[in-house]
C-alpha cells in the first residue's frame, strides 16, 4: 500500500476505535502488511479531521506489519506541529511491527511525544529520527518515546537517532521506560541492505 498524503494515511494505519481515539481511518491494510509513504511532511492540519485524536496523529491497535519510507533518509516526517504526539502504538497482536526510516517531530504532549508504546507491542524503529518532541508531565518523561502500561513491550533500536528532545521533568528527554513495563534494546548493528563497514 502506498501512501501520499496525511488522509491516506491515517485510513490505512489508524484503527483503534476505542475511547482514547476520536477518529478512525476507513480502509485500514490487512494484519502483516506494510505501508509505504512518499518522501514530504505529514500534519494533522493539512488533512481535515484526518487524525486518530487530539493527542496523536495515529493511533493503532493490534497492528503489526511494517510502515516504511520509499527512502532511507528519514525523509517522510510525521510533524505533530507542537499539538500532538505522532504515533500511539497501543499493542501489536502479538506479532512484530517494524518503523522505518521515518523521522517524528514537533511532538508535545504529557508522555511519549514522538511515539506511546503500549499493552505489549513489539517494535523495531529502523533508521528512524526523533527531534524536537516534548513532554510536558510533571511526573513521568519520554520526550521521544514513551513505554508503558504493566504489559511487556519490547522495542529494538537500530541507526534510530535522536536530537533536541525533552522532557519537562528531567527524565528521558529520549526514552522513558515506565519501571518494569518492557524491554528496550538500542542495537550495534546496522538495518539490512547496510553494514557497519
Amino acid at each position: 500500500h502506498s501512501v501520499d498524503s496525511m488522509t491516506e494515511l491515517f485510513n490505512k494505519v489508524s484503527n483503534n476505535d476505542g475511547d482514547n481515539a476520536d477518529n478512525t481511518g476507513n480502509s485500514i491494510i490487512s494484519f502483516g502488511d506494510t505501508v509505504v509513504l512518499a518522501v514530504g511532511e505529514y500534519k494533522c492540519s493539512s488533512s481535515g479531521n484526518n487524525c486518530g485524536s487530539s493527542y496523536s496523529m495515529l493511533f493503532t491497535d493490534g497492528l503489526y506489519g511494517m510502515f516504511n519510507c520509499v527512502e532511507d533518509e528519514a525523509s517522510c516526517v510525521l510533524d505533530a506541529e507542537n499539538s500532538r504526539r505522532g504515533m500511539y502504538l497501543s499493542g501489536s497482536g502479538g506479532q512484530r511491527l517494524t518503523i522505518r526510516a521515518i523521522t517524528f517531530t514537533n511532538g508535545e504532549v504529557k508522555k511519549g511525544a514522538g511515539l506511546r508504546v503500549y499493552t505489549g507491542a513489539i517494535v523495531d524503529l529502523s533508521l528512524c529520527v526523533f527531534s524536537n518532541c516534548r513532554a510536558t508531565s510533571t511526573t513521568s518523561g519520554g520526550g521521544a518515546i514513551y513505554i508503558s502500561n504493566y504489559v511487556d513491550n519490547t522495542v529494538n533500536l537500530y541507526g534510530t537517532s535522536f536530537s533536541g528532545n525533552t522532557a519537562d521533568t528531567g527524565n528521558g528527554d529520549d526514552i522513558y521506560n515506565k519501571p518494569d513495563d518492557g524491554t528496550i534494546t538500542i542495537h550495534n548493528t546496522c538495518p539490512s541492505p547496510y553494514s557497519l563497514n
